[in-house]
């Protein structure tokens, strides 16, 4: 058994997002984090590189767009981005957004971390 608490979880900024990395250290084929998306914020299209990126809305309206498909997720709603599908999405509600992503394979570590 290993405890991670959220507190513990070191945050870091990527672009316009804050991350939390919430995996505990043990859970070594993929990866859990926290995703805070301010309003406004957009994620530009980029290809999917894992074989599994899954999102799940914790708070706000979120706009993903897929393989050119536009869908509106609100909380509780789940969206599953397979590999090579180009992706994006965009905070246009009226409210900061919170994503849980859960991706397979997860980050590769640096070898000093």
């Amino acid at each position: 058994m290993e405890l991670k608490r959220y507190e513990d979880a070191g945050e870091f900024v990527y672009a316009d997002f804050t991350i939390r990395e919430i995996s505990p250290d043990a859970f070594d084929v993929g990866s859990v984090a926290e995703i805070i998306v301010p309003m406004g914020v957009e994620r530009p299209s980029r290809r999917n590189q894992k074989k599994h990126r899954l999102y799940v809305i914790l708070q706000g309206d979120i706009e993903f767009r897929v393989e050119g498909a536009t869908l509106r997720l609100s909380r509780g709603d789940s969206i599953h981005i397979g590999v090579g599908e180009e992706y994006g999405f965009h905070n246009g509600g009226y409210e900061e957004g919170r994503l849980l992503l859960i991706r397979m394979p997860g980050p590769v570590k640096p070898e000093n971390a």
